[in-house]
């Protein structure tokens, strides 16, 4: 936080207006950093294209929204596997470590070729909408994604009164004019230019002289937003512009050093920064893959992705080489506004805190309340028990019934009981958890095209062991999604539908987490709702059957363990029909291993026992073919790697990462 106010401060030193007024834009920009820190992530993997049951190895750049620096804020990063329908299919947490966020992600067996996405987050993240972190990875063949211009709803109030303002470059230079049918000398303009909130200039513009920005006060890269604002400091209009990216970058040049090869046949390899600024290191992922002839290098990168594709509202993710054509990147930055930094907010002293803390220490919660009329307990004691780890801890119950368990840091699959009492040690208490809430992904996603397809399975290993015989794989692929496992009549006709496999290969470990996964469906307040569900009467929750029969509206889902869960399937819209007029708000319906399940049989309790998602415990990278060397962490100035002299033939060195002074780095070598 420190080397991001002094970086406003220093910039600011930059910015054109009277001194009274400069003074009061810094403090609000400083009070808004301050209340919002913003972040970005970059999931940078091992490989680009994969096959179904392979593993994925990852490593989650956390970086600092402004500055580009790894001193965030946020302790963990959820990474998410999208298949190509954008439902969720596997999820996993990553704890920060020395070595950065490090982890895996398996893909399930027999799941259907396409383009899947990897999504990563922090709960910090949240708090912005639209600014999703994507990269796409294709299953079962090459693909290559191709730019496409999103279609965005810009405020009609940056538009009012005709395009006024006028954005030039000249070599370095940059001309701010002003335009249009209106006589600008009638009235009083201020011009704002920022960068990530960082601004370059503040102060009035007229029609006649403009303003001219030299390139070398613009210290930053990447977007800049030009704002026109009226003399009550309201946006009239806003331009956006990509300016001076290789600001932003630090160079970096691969070496093979074959003048220093060892006598066992290993050959140096050496990545160093010649422009490294004092005290200035590197922090890495490295890469080394085999090159084909499908391979163009259109993908998403660091670069790319930081410097643009997280800028832009509903622009997920675009392939790099558009960042190399003039009126593409022009063509998407003219649909966009820069909401992310709210700056036409901030400067009129709007500044506002995120509704979404950053999250520092995982945390077990809920609330004890009576079972009759649902009154919180005040002063009721909750013990936590983790059978698998040993761990036992106490707490007490609020005025409105809450209890907290903060400090929960425990690899994920760790077991936890609860069981809660009032104040006298009475057990007729009713216990109800807090569920992780996660979002689910609707945004658009950019178009791709297969290039080739991919039967070679590639997490075979380099060598076949003395005495083995290397046999011809033989690649399966299923053409229809793996939740569509009908195996009666209703689930034939319900719109969603997860068997026992797939409950398995996600991991849920409750009905709601499961049922949050379903495009449409929500999950408030332990009822679930399926999106347009509403009466004269108001919103209602969907009904919930088990083994075919429907249980009370207030019946808790926690009291089914996913352990004896075999089918679950949703009905919306038309497909209620099959459930009579019970079913008219959606019906939610659970199958059961045993069949017989009956809700009188599980009385409301004060004990749960659950499983959260716990942190990813790191796992030894298995060499591939089309990667046979993955390092995802590198720290310093300079790496010296000793490899086999084969990997200099037909492969590439792909690093990756950002330097301590926020500096990206992107370099292919060969």
């Amino acid at each position: 936080m420190r080397k991001l106010l002094f970086t406003i401060l220093l910039l600011c030193a930059h910015v054109v207006l009277s001194a009274q007024t400069e003074n009061v834009l810094l403090n609000r920009i400083l009070r808004q950093v301050k209340l919002f820190p913003q972040e970005k992530t970059y999931v940078c993997t091992d490989a680009d294209r994969y096959q179904a049951g392979q593993r994925i190895f990852l490593r989650v750049f956390l970086v600092n929204a402004i500055t580009h620096q790894t001193d965030s804020i946020s302790r963990y990063v959820y990474v998410e596997l999208l298949d190509p329908e954008r439902l969720i299919v596997k999820r996993v947490r990553l704890l920060r470590s020395d070595q950065g966020f490090v982890g895996y992600m398996d893909i399930p067996e027999g799941v259907v070729k396409g383009r899947y996405m990897l999504r990563s987050y922090t709960r910090n993240m949240l708090n912005v909408e639209g600014f999703e972190s994507l990269k796409s990875i294709f299953v079962g063949g090459c693909g290559r994604l191709l730019p496409s211009k999103y279609a965005h709803t810009v405020d009609k109030s940056v538009q009012h009164g005709g395009r006024l303002l006028h954005v030039s470059r000249s070599g370095t230079d940059v001309h701010v004019t002003l335009s249009g049918s209106q006589d600008p000398a009638q009235r009083t303009y201020w011009l704002l230019v920022h960068c990530r909130s960082i601004p370059s200039y503040f102060g009035k513009i007229d029609g006649r002289e403009g303003v001219v920005l030299h390139g070398d006060s613009l210290a930053q890269g990447g977007i800049y937003a030009f704002l026109l604002l009226d003399s009550s400091f309201r946006t009239v209009e806003e331009q956006l512009c990509f300016l001076y990216p290789e600001k932003e970058q630090c160079p970096v040049s691969v070496r093979w050093e074959e003048a220093h090869k060892t006598p066992d046949g290993l050959v140096p390899c050496s990545v160093t920064a010649e422009g490294l600024k004092e005290g200035e290191t590197m922090n890495l992922s490295v890469r080394i893959e085999r090159v084909g002839e499908q391979d163009d290098g259109a993908g998403s990168d660091i670069v790319a992705h930081l410097l643009f594709d997280q800028d832009l509202c509903g622009c997920p993710e675009e392939p790099a080489s558009v960042l190399g054509k003039r009126n593409t990147l022009q063509a998407f930055l003219a649909g966009n506004s820069w909401g992310r930094y709210r700056m036409d907010e901030v400067i009129r002293g709007m500044c506002r805190r995120g509704k979404n803390e950053a999250e520092k220490s995982a945390v077990i919660c809920g609330k004890v309340e009576t079972l009759i009329g649902h009154r919180p307990i005040k002063d009721g004691v909750v013990n936590l028990i983790s059978p698998d780890k040993g761990f036992y801890a106490a707490t007490k119950t609020d005025e409105k019934g809450h209890f907290f368990f903060e400090g929960m840091d425990f690899p994920e699959g760790t077991q936890y009981v609860l069981n809660a009492f009032t104040k006298t040690g009475k057990s007729w208490v009713k216990l109800v958890l807090d569920e992780d809430v996660f979002p689910p992904y609707a945004g658009a996603l950019p178009p791709f095209e297969w290039i080739a397809d991919d039967t070679v399975r590639t997490d075979a290993t380099l060598d076949v062991p003395e005495g083995g015989i290397r046999m011809e794989e033989v690649q399966v692929f299923s053409h229809r999604p793996s939740y569509a496992s009908r195996s009666d009549p209703y689930a034939h006709t319900a719109d969603f539908s997860f068997g026992l496999r797939d409950i398995e290969e996600i991991g849920a470990t409750c009905l709601h987490e499961l049922l949050r996964r379903v495009p449409g469906v929500t999950v408030e307040f332990g009822k679930c709702y399926v999106r347009g569900g509403v009466t004269v009467g108001g919103r209602r929750p969907a009904a919930v059957a088990i083994d075919g029969i429907f249980v009370n509206e207030d019946y808790d889902l926690d009291n089914v363990q996913m352990g004896d869960v075999a089918r679950v399937d949703v009905f919306k819209s038309g497909s209620t029909v099959i459930w009579g007029a019970v079913g008219g708000m959606g019906v939610i319906s659970i199958t059961t291993k045993k069949g017989d399940f009956r809700a009188s049989d599980v009385p409301l309790t004060n004990t749960k026992t659950f499983t959260t998602l716990g942190y990813q415990m790191p796992r030894k990278y298995t060499p591939s073919r089309r990667t046979p060397v993955w390092i995802p962490f590198l720290q310093g100035t300079s790496f010296r790697l000793l490899l086999p002299e084969a990997l200099r033939r037909g492969c590439q060195v792909v690093v990756e990462g950002v330097t301590s002074e926020g500096r990206l780095v992107r370099c292919i070598g060969r």
